[in-house]
């Protein structure tokens, strides 16, 4: 019988690094064995993202003082995510609402639009307004995000992913997954940008982070449906998942590989997120964003490379593609 050496006592976390790369050999035993062991010996610590607020003077300069750097750089490297608190103005978010309100509910109606993981989630694909009276800066090429971004991935990362998604009521709950489904770098490759035009809470279909899982990540630990459920579990007596409540303005900065997964919204009115994805100028990728020629030269991109595909002014944005190719290329 085959048995893992990791010392994992006093050290759950290292004993998931060591342990999850023998248990494709040995998955029942594995599995169990882990089960066992975390059981025993972990201590569950409930997960504190950390959360940085803006200054006015970082505010007026567009620049992070470097003890909010400092800190967002450790969350995202210890829990896979940061979150700056203030980083969008709030009516840039108001009247991008008052907008794609009324577009979900029609994407929403039509049976054709793509359903997040069934028809039972209340989740959509949508694609964000690109008319240039709707295209913000804090939105699209956050200055204070990609201060965080740069340090992670090197200078001048590349955008190469602009859409949103929206919650619907629901009772249903996405599995645990990753967006990813290749094998991915074991080092930052992508780095989601979400806003949410609301507040978010756990009423209104806040998304479900677990931290630290992008340190574990694999792509053998999931399925077509998701992370395999005991896996998941064992993971959760370690390091259980977080739903955040935030304040409309709030930007989440997750690293691509964490898992995650879009929770029921159980109000009645839709909850719309943005995000944009950032990548590293090594990473090789044809994925582009879609924009009209109308937008070229007006948009602040600061130091992001964008990668658009410059479309005629007839385009149909909110019939969008959905599936997209992140993987990186030979």
């Amino acid at each position: 019988m085959y048995l893992c050496s990791a010392n994992y006592i006093g050290d759950p976390s290292r004993f998931w690094e060591q342990c999850s790369k023998c248990y494709s050999l040995i998955p029942g035993l594995f599995l169990s064995f882990l089960t066992t062991i975390l059981t025993e010996n972990a201590t569950m610590v409930a997960p504190q993202l950390v959360q940085i607020t803006l200054s006015d003077e970082e505010r007026a300069t567009k620049k992070l003082s470097s003890h909010n750097l400092q800190a967002a750089l450790e969350g995202l490297h210890r829990d896979g995510v940061c979150v700056i608190t203030n980083g969008v103005d709030p009516a840039h978010l108001d009247k991008l609402n008052e907008r794609m309100v009324p577009e979900a509910k029609t994407l929403y109606a039509n049976p054709q639009t793509h359903r997040n993981f069934g028809s039972r989630t209340g989740n959509i694909q949508q694609e964000p307004v690109v008319d240039p009276n709707y295209m913000f800066e804090d939105v699209i090429a956050n200055p204070w995000a990609t201060a965080i971004t740069e340090c992670m991935l090197g200078p001048n990362p590349h955008l190469r992913f602009y859409s949103a998604n929206t919650a619907f009521k629901a009772e249903d709950r996405q599995p645990v997954h990753v967006d990813v489904h290749f094998d991915f770098p074991k080092i930052p490759f992508g780095l989601c940008i979400n806003v949410n035009l609301v507040a978010t809470s756990p009423e209104n279909g806040a998304t479900e982070l677990w931290p630290g899982s992008h340190r574990d990540a694999d792509p053998r630990d999931s399925d077509d449906t998701g992370v395999i459920p005991e896996i998941v579990e064992a993971r959760r007596r370690i390091s259980p998942p977080v739903q955040p409540s935030l304040p409309k303005g709030a930007i989440i900065i997750r690293d691509f590989r964490l898992w995650h997964a879009g929770m029921p919204n159980r109000t009645d009115d839709p909850r719309v997120m943005l995000v944009t994805i950032h990548f590293p100028a090594w990473y090789r990728s044809d994925l582009k964003v879609i924009l009209p020629r109308s937008l070229q030269g007006k948009v602040d991109w600061g130091h992001l490379v964008p990668c658009v595909e410059w479309v005629d002014e007839n385009y149909d944005y909110l019939k969008g593609r959905h599936d997209h190719d992140f993987t990186l290329q030979p």
